[in-house]
């Protein structure tokens, strides 16, 4: 009995030990925009290189209810994207959100009023 006792004892320790160790680093993202006509513009940036490209980003314009995605474009190397856009509506206000990929975290820009 004391055997099994030692087992399930060294089992449950090396459990805690796993457990217990750092989680994976994750890393900050932000995402500019701007708006050139006919196009919303923008960059992703990290302090990591590997989470400027590649990364999807999406434009939403805000509304009653959910927001209305209006297009979707992935970063380049550079993290630049653009998203091209129809008619512009008076008073209605835009932001983008780049998704996580991986340890990089997801962002979202700030918002854009058009007047």
């Amino acid at each position: 009995m004391l055997a099994r006792f030692s087992a399930l004892l060294v089992v449950a320790t090396v459990a805690v030990a796993v457990s217990a160790s750092p989680a994976a680093a994750s890393y900050g993202t932000k995402v500019v925009i701007s708006l050139k006509t006919p196009a919303f513009h923008g960059k992703v940036t990290s302090g990591r290189s590997a989470c400027v490209g590649g990364r999807t980003v999406r434009l939403f314009r805000k509304k009653a209810g959910p927001d209305t995605v209006l297009g979707t474009d992935r970063s380049n190397a550079k993290g630049k994207w653009a998203i091209p856009i129809g008619r512009l509506r008076s008073g209605a206000s835009y932001y983008a959100k780049a998704a996580a990929k991986g340890r990089c975290r997801a962002a979202k820009s700030r918002v854009l009023n058009i007047g």
